[in-house]
């Protein structure tokens, strides 16, 4: 199937080939001819790095098409960070003549660059990797509308804040003329309530307002990852168990409600859906993905949402200080963020094994409480998972490893200290089974009591 280019914004995309062979640029107009509608793509030809670079100054580029070997001092990768650091918006494609003995493709990915390709350029490769980016593009096009929608909304609140501003000045100016006579105070008095009313109706409006916004980047949120459909609310309701249960005041519970509900917002924003679905997994990509970053700096500009990005960029902070992006440690890592943490990936770990309990989820989580968590926020945690349990899931008695005897069935996993799962959750104890039990915790302690289903 012929593939046609859909263009963006109705402008003409450029397409600048810097390569010492002019038989490149010939080449890429040739597959441009044959893929694109008429006057969609533009390509450019510059012979050197500096030509290439020069042009970019006169004229707005799209797409680079970077050879990486260049003659001279500066390379491909060279030419690629400088337009990464002049031009964010132009995104870069570097090839190379095929090398095995280096990872061409690894430093390119270094250099910022967006695309690699093999040289000679295959017309498949080269289209898939145009299409790629010009793919970005239509969802950066997307996300900027999205923006310009908020921006819009926080211009609406802050008419209403100047508004409220206003009546505020205009009480002021009433009360000076108090006391003239007391008719006149009854007069002024019954103007007084009418605007109270009016600042109470506004302030009521100002919530509201805060609330839409919130809803629709929640809706945002879901539009973006269907899949995970009711996450962010469930993360929200086992956040705020948390924070009641830690006895935190209400702008603070608040708060969190807010970031829990939000706290995707950055992977929302990623530009593909093989980045979001790498940044939801977070048990691999805690310490790699950046979408809290991206969630903090799309909201730190909205006057109220301060506090909530801030809590939304130490999402992936590790108590013991290995985490990211600031590598705080212990109580220096905002509340919020801990618990928030935590809430989300219990509910990950429900979304990935809905046939697992809850408990199951809490027993994959205890090897990181003191790495990842924090313990007083996995304790109230495991209380809440206590709730979810039906009443026939919760039978269960805690054992001391001394106290283990044959035909007892286990009701959870059994990990030693060290990380190590020993057990699996339903095997039944025998000799067998109990010797090695001992001897293996004679060197690597098991992880507290042994949890056993109360004989039926």
């Amino acid at each position: 199937m012929e593939t046609r280019f859909l263009n963006i914004e109705g402008l003409a995309k450029k397409i600048l080939c810097i390569d010492q062979d002019p038989e490149l640029s010939r080449m890429v107009v040739e597959i441009i001819d044959h893929s694109y509608d008429s006057n969609a793509v533009e390509v450019l030809h510059s012979a050197t790095s500096e030509q290439g670079l020069q042009r970019m100054q006169k004229e707005a580029v799209d797409i680079v098409l970077c050879n990486a070997q260049l003659d001279g001092d500066t390379d491909g990768f060279k030419v690629c960070r400088e337009i990464r650091r002049k031009y964010p918006r132009c995104a870069v494609i570097l090839m190379s003549d095929h090398d095995p003995e280096t990872d061409v493709a690894g430093k390119a990915s270094s250099a910022g660059a967006e695309g690699y390709l093999s040289k000679p350029i295959k017309q498949g490769e080269f289209l898939f990797a145009v299409n790629s980016v010009l793919r970005v593009a239509r969802q950066d096009t997307t996300i900027h509308e999205k923006n310009q929608q908020l921006e819009e909304a926080l211009g609406q609140l802050k008419a209403f804040h100047k508004k409220v501003a206003d009546l505020n000045q205009e009480l002021q100016t009433d009360k000076r003329y108090l006391g003239a006579n007391l008719q006149e105070m009854k007069n002024l008095n019954t103007q007084l309530e009418e605007k109270n009313s009016q600042i109470s109706s506004m302030v009521d409006e100002l919530g509201r307002r805060f609330e839409s916004t919130e809803a629709l980047l929640v809706n945002i949120i879901e539009l973006r990852q269907p899949e995970h459909r009711g996450h962010v609310d469930r993360v929200a309701k086992i956040a705020m168990f948390i924070a009641e249960k830690m006895d935190l005041t209400d702008y603070q519970i608040r708060n969190i409600k807010t970031a829990a509900r939000l706290h995707e917002l950055g992977i929302a924003a990623l530009p593909t859906m093989e980045k979001r679905i790498e940044a939801l997994d977070e048990g691999k990509n805690r310490s790699q993905t950046n979408h809290p970053l991206v969630g903090e700096m799309l909201l730190k500009g909205f006057p109220g949402f301060e506090m909530i990005a801030n809590i939304i960029r130490h999402l992936h902070e590790n108590v013991d200080g290995s985490g990211f992006p600031d590598k705080l440690y212990g109580d220096r890592i905002p509340v919020g963020s801990r618990i928030v943490s935590a809430a989300s990936y219990y509910d990950h770990f429900r979304i990935s094994f809905p046939e697992d309990s809850p408990l199951d989820a809490m027993d994959v989580m205890a090897p990181f409480c003191g790495k990842f968590f924090d313990e007083q926020v996995m304790d109230f945690l495991g209380k809440f998972a206590h709730t979810q349990m039906g009443p026939e899931q919760d039978k269960t008695l805690d054992c001391s490893v001394f106290a283990l005897v044959e035909g007892m069935e286990l009701a959870s996993n059994i990990y030693s200290e060290s990380g190590i799962n020993l057990l699996m959750k339903g095997t039944v104890l025998n000799a067998d089974i109990l010797n090695k039990i001992l001897k293996f915790h004679a060197v690597d302690p098991i992880d507290g009591a042994v949890k056993i289903k109360q004989p039926t």
